[in-house]
């Protein structure tokens, strides 16, 4: 009798140790998650945005697909604006949460893709710009007169094309400079084809604080 109970107690000592070592492991395994988010998360600044540029093929749809995504940094004191590929990208491909990839019935990001979006890139992203096709077709129409083309599925081109094509949009804005907000006719874009969370207004302050400084404003676009 004895022999059994020592058993007994021995099996639920067991079973309360492991019990014990997988909660300390939980716990650990939360508070890591939380140190990176912090370790990646930054005060607000007046001096820069950084603001996800996510392109779809159909905003309309109900499930769009993604296309790439770019990140968008603006920098007010210089002034300069860096556009920097994250997907499709040959670096860290493997980590990219495409599974996250999900937007609300009023085309609203899921938070979580942003998330691990900022956990894969070490930067916290202010802001994100849903656009689609269409909505860059109508960039380069009204800012350019020319046609744009992009292919329809994911592949190592998408980012050589797209560099080219913002590389050009860019000179495009700085030749403009504050004129170019005028130039582009919004109501075709907004809501059907751009949804972004950035306020329209605070889009044109950005820029006005892009274009008011005395020294011309920089733009880089970087590629694969």
């Amino acid at each position: 009798m004895r022999k059994v109970f020592l058993v007994l107690s021995i099996l639920a000592f067991l079973s309360c140790l492991a019990a014990g070592i997988l909660i300390a492991e939980n716990l650990l395994r939360e508070n890591n998650q939380q140190e990176t988010i912090r370790e990646i998360a930054r005060p607000e600044s007046t001096h820069q945005n950084n603001i996800l540029l996510i392109h779809v093929d159909q905003l309309e749809n109900q499930s769009p697909k993604l296309i790439s995504v770019w990140g968008l940094i603006l920098y007010f004191p210089e002034p300069k604006i860096i556009l920097q590929p994250i997907f499709p990208s040959p670096l860290g491909q493997e980590n990219f949460p495409l599974a996250s990839f999900k937007l609300t019935p009023t085309k609203n990001l899921n938070p979580r893709f942003i998330q691990q979006v900022s956990l894969q890139t070490q930067m916290a992203w202010d802001n994100y710009i849903l656009f689609d096709h269409q909505a860059l077709s109508f960039f380069a129409a009204d800012l350019s007169s020319n046609e744009l083309w992009l292919p329809e599925n994911q592949t190592s081109s998408v980012i050589t094309i797209e560099s080219t094509y913002f590389s050009q949009l860019c000179n495009r804005f700085m030749e403009l400079e504050q004129t170019a907000f005028q130039q582009i006719q919004w109501s075709h874009l907004i809501p059907e084809h751009w949804h972004s969370n950035l306020p329209f207004d605070e889009a044109i302050l950005h820029w006005e604080k892009l274009t008011s400084s005395q020294s011309p404003t920089k733009c880089e676009v970087f590629g694969e």
